[in-house]
C-alpha cells in the first residue's frame, strides 16, 4: 500500500507532465520530489488511477480527479500565501507541498472565494476550477476582488494581474499598474476610470477584469 501523500505527489507529478505535454513515466520521475519505484506505479495502477501503455503513463477517470484535487490545493495555496501574506514564491511553494496534502474541501473553498476565484497560480499555472468558481461563490469576506468588483468611490491595493495576452500585461505595466499600487475606482460607465499615484486612466471592462485588488476597508 502507496502513503497517501506518495501516491498524491505521483499523481501530481502526472499532471505537472501532463501540461508540459509529456506523458512519459520518465518524465513523471524527472517531475516528482520523490523517488518512484516500479511496485508504486504497479499499486497506482491496481488501484484503478493511471493506466501504463509500454513507456506511457495515463490517468483514469479516478485518478484524473484525485490528481486535480491536489493540484487545486496546490496552487490556491500558493496564491494565499503570495498574494496576501506576501512571501516569495519559493517560500510559497515549499509550504504549498506541505498544505496540498492536509487542506479539507470546506478550507479550499473559502481559500479559493476569499482570493476571488483566481485562474493561475503565482508561476502562471492553470488552477482547477472548483464547484465554488462555477457557483461564483462570495460566502466569505473576500479579501482580494476583481478592480470591476469595486463600486465608484472605493479603492484598493493592487494585488495581481492576469491578463489574457502578455501585450496587455506590458501596456498595464507601462501605465504604471502594478501590485501594491493604490488605486481608485471613480466611474464605471462608458469606461472603467481609475486614479492612482495623481494619474487617472480609463480601461475597457475587458483589461480592467484583468486586474485583482485588496480592497480598502471604508476606514481606508
Amino acid at each position: 500500500m502507496i502513503p497517501k501523500q506518495k501516491a498524491e505527489e505521483i499523481l501530481e507529478s502526472i499532471w505537472n507532465t501532463d501540461e508540459a505535454g509529456e506523458y512519459t513515466v520518465e518524465a513523471v520521475r524527472r517531475h516528482c520530489p520523490e523517488e518512484i519505484s516500479d511496485s508504486e506505479l504497479e499499486q497506482l495502477e491496481a488501484d484503478g488511477l493511471v493506466l501504463r501503455e509500454e513507456a506511457r503513463i495515463l490517468f483514469t477517470a479516478e485518478g484524473k480527479e484525485r490528481a486535480r484535487g491536489v493540484v487545486r490545493r496546490h496552487r490556491l495555496t500558493e496564491c494565499l500565501l503570495t498574494f496576501v501574506l506576501k512571501l516569495p514564491e519559493d517560500k510559497a511553494h515549499d509550504i504549498a507541498c506541505d498544505m496540498e496534502h492536509i487542506l479539507p474541501p470546506e478550507m479550499v473553498s473559502s481559500i479559493c472565494t476569499l482570493l476571488g476565484h483566481p485562474s493561475h497560480s503565482p508561476s502562471g499555472k492553470a488552477i482547477p476550477r472548483g464547484d465554488d468558481c462555477r457557483e461564483n461563490q462570495t460566502t466569505v469576506n473576500v479579501a482580494i476582488v476583481n478592480l470591476t468588483d469595486l463600486r465608484p468611490g472605493e479603492s484598493g491595493t493592487v494585488a495581481y494581474i492576469q491578463p489574457k495576452n502578455h501585450e496587455r500585461l506590458h501596456r498595464l505595466t507601462s501605465f504604471g499598474i502594478v501590485p501594491g499600487v493604490p488605486v481608485e475606482l471613480h466611474q464605471k460607465y462608458p469606461a472603467y476610470c481609475i486614479k492612482f499615484e495623481e494619474t487617472e486612466l480609463a480601461l475597457d471592462k475587458d483589461v480592467a477584469e484583468d486586474i485583482y485588488v485588496r480592497k480598502h476597508s471604508p476606514e481606508g
